[in-house]
């Protein structure tokens, strides 16, 4: 019987707002690769509708014929399944949470002989990164994803001239010298097999633990469920009463007046609402919201007070 040749792994790691979502989301629409996707970012799986066939809670059958899965009790846990199912893939796509070590998955690859990793990428936001190296909260957890990684590739290129896109490259050569840069434009999608390094396993796998801690336990998570929508002036206006602890949240939601349910994207201070093709939410009520803040962030009463007063009052009868 002839041995199957190892599965490439890419993981994809990158701070919290770099992009990784919608990296992943173009990556699964551009070509005819099979990808088993799998998916640690907040615990759960934000994929577009559009690319959705079917969805059981915690996996998802892709229209492309891939496959994507939230990491849930255990990454090794759900590895294994994958692995021991009959479908095969052309390669593994692991995206790494948003405050996590990305080595800490990749180590995986180089102990595990059904698997190949083919590299580990790092996405950083072009408009923040310069800020967030050096920040007092956050810094050390940005820099030690640069620590092992293949490629960085620099998103949000559009939203910075030509001085802070070079700003944010010397950003990224501050904490990795040696770093191979690439600028993510919206036009065209890299190959991932020609963003790996084969000597990967030059690095040595320190005994990995399913569980074994890392950078997360420094950051706290957050989840805000509501039925009923926001008042979109009432929205704004509580964005602003934010402790700097939170560092991001995102979601569903419903604006009053609005007819269909929103994106909800909030990085540091900046925050967006964006249309989408269908309720992601369905069963979680009208408003489903998750963040990430330090571990000082308030506790979630206040922080829920904040939002309950950018909800929408019932009109009077």
């Amino acid at each position: 019987m002839m041995a199957v040749a190892p599965t490439p792994v890419t993981v994809i790691g990158g701070f919290l707002g770099a992009g990784k979502t919608t990296f992943l989301n173009r990556l699964l629409a551009a070509g005819t690769t099979r990808y088993a996707v799998l998916v640690n970012d907040f615990g759960e799986i934000n994929v577009d509708a559009t690319l959705i066939e079917r969805h059981d809670g915690t996996t998802m059958s892709l229209t492309n014929g891939c496959v994507c899965c939230s990491i849930g009790s255990g990454f090794l846990e759900t590895l294994g399944r994958l692995l021991d199912g009959d479908e095969r893939f052309d390669r593994i796509v692991i995206e790494a949470s948003g405050v996590g070590d990305p080595w800490r998955i990749a180590e995986i690859a180089l102990i595990e002989p059904e698997l190949r990793l083919d590299g580990v990428i790092v996405i950083a936001d072009a408009s923040r990164i310069t800020r967030l190296v050096d920040d007092l909260r956050v810094g050390d957890t940005v820099r030690n994803q640069f620590a092992r990684c293949n490629v960085v590739l620099l998103s949000k290129s559009d939203l910075v001239d030509e001085t802070d896109l070079d700003a944010a490259r010397r950003a990224v050569l501050s904490v990795r010298p040696d770093a191979r840069i690439e600028i993510l434009a919206r036009e065209t999608m890299p190959d991932l097999s020609l963003l790996g390094n084969r000597r990967v396993s030059a690095f040595r796998a320190d005994g990995v633990e399913d569980d074994a801690p890392d950078h997360e336990e420094n950051f706290r998570r957050w989840a805000y469920r509501r039925d009923g929508a926001f008042d979109r002036g009432r929205l704004a206006a509580a964005i602003k009463q934010f402790p700097p602890e939170l560092l991001r949240l995102k979601g569903a939601c419903r604006i009053a007046d609005e007819a269909q349910p929103l994106v909800f994207q909030m990085v540091s201070s900046d925050w967006s609402l964006s249309p989408v093709d269908r309720d992601q939410e369905a069963g979680l009520g009208s408003i489903a919201l998750v963040g990430v803040g330090t571990r000082d962030l308030p506790p979630d009463a206040e922080l829920e007070a904040i939002l309950d007063g950018a909800l929408a009052r019932p009109a009077r009868a």
